[in-house]
């Protein structure tokens, strides 16, 4: 079977999406060909690409990085944002000016404010694992397994606010700990089988609402938020 063309392209963040590709590509070898920048001189290695990887958050005041959005639109069929400030804004949202001498980088979005985003696969960073299965899934044409990515490709943002709000306080929780597990920064605890939030924690990555079984179902019957 002809290898998958793999394009990768980062626009800014703390690198560590970056490390969660470079880890899974071993498992990845037999089925996909990556483009990466940093492995390669000058311009693009193919003209059309199968798959383009996204990672990082838009800074919508550089027109320079929207261009460039917008040119691996074109170039792929497919477009995944990998990673929470990819296809939620994640801690970049907390980017809010103030930062000379580079008072441009102001208003950070998730890519899909720019492009339209076929699948987003939020996480902070997502494990090489998540990118493992998706690509296997992909491959085999499962889009069953690859509904969650699909419908969160259309979520703008999400946070341990929305998992409070949406989840405990509605009533759903059933108190199994996935958003505990999931969070990377300690913001959420189990106290009584229940979720508690520490606010100043939460770096709205939306991990723990991924992970959630009860909102991620929530997500995939429709319940899309802006």
């Amino acid at each position: 079977m002809e290898k998958l063309k793999v394009l990768h392209v980062d626009i800014g963040g703390c690198e560590g999406c970056n490390v969660s590709i470079i880890r899974a590509y071993p498992k990845l070898m037999e089925s996909v060909e990556l483009d990466i920048s940093y492995l390669r001189n000058g311009g693009y290695k193919y003209d059309e690409y199968d798959v383009a990887l996204v990672t990082g958050g838009v800074c919508m005041n550089e027109p320079r990085v929207i261009e460039e959005l917008k040119e691996v639109r074109e170039k792929a069929k497919v477009v995944v944002a990998f990673g929470s400030c990819s296809a939620l804004g994640g801690i970049l949202r907390f980017c809010r000016g103030g930062q000379a001498p580079r008072p441009d980088h102001r208003n950070f979005q998730p890519i899909n404010s720019v492009i339209e985003v076929d699948y987003s696969i939020p996480g902070c960073p997502p494990t090489p694992q998540m990118l493992q299965s998706f690509f296997k899934y992909f491959t085999a044409g499962n889009e069953t397994r690859l509904r969650l990515f699909k419908v969160t490709a259309q979520v703008k943002k999400l946070s341990g606010f929305d998992l409070i709000d949406d989840i405990v306080l509605t009533g759903l929780c059933i108190g199994c700990g996935a958003c505990e597990l999931s969070c990377p920064t300690g913001a959420i605890k189990l106290i009584d089988k229940r979720p508690t939030l520490a606010q100043e924690r939460c770096i709205r990555c939306g991990t723990c609402y991924i992970r959630c079984p009860r909102a991620s179902q929530i997500i995939c019957l429709g319940g899309v938020k802006s």
